[in-house]
């Protein structure tokens, strides 16, 4: 974290960050949709490439996904972890 950035600035900057990341993958991946049009040597090597990508972009999707979910029980959480702590806190006078 940068001196005077808030954890939110951090988070919001990091997920710009991968929405960008994601945007250029996006066109990678267009560009190599063209290139497999023509014809080519290495294909072979091409076709594993590709196959290392699917893997990378599933376990990607299955990690968002997974976020997804977190963040869906996110208020949930937090209405439980208030309704706990907040006549304690209360009591203590903070």
């Amino acid at each position: 974290m940068k001196p005077g950035q808030s954890e939110f600035q951090v988070i919001v900057e990091s997920l710009r960050t991968i929405s960008e990341t994601q945007e250029l993958h996006g066109k990678m991946l267009i560009a190599l949709v063209h290139a497999l049009d023509g014809p080519g040597s290495g294909e072979s090597e091409l076709v594993t490439v590709l196959n290392d990508i699917s893997v990378a972009l599933k376990y990607q999707c299955q990690s968002a996904e997974a976020l997804n979910d977190r963040l869906k029980n996110l208020p949930a959480l937090m209405m439980h972890t208030l309704e706990a702590e907040l006549p304690r806190i209360l009591d203590e006078g903070l």
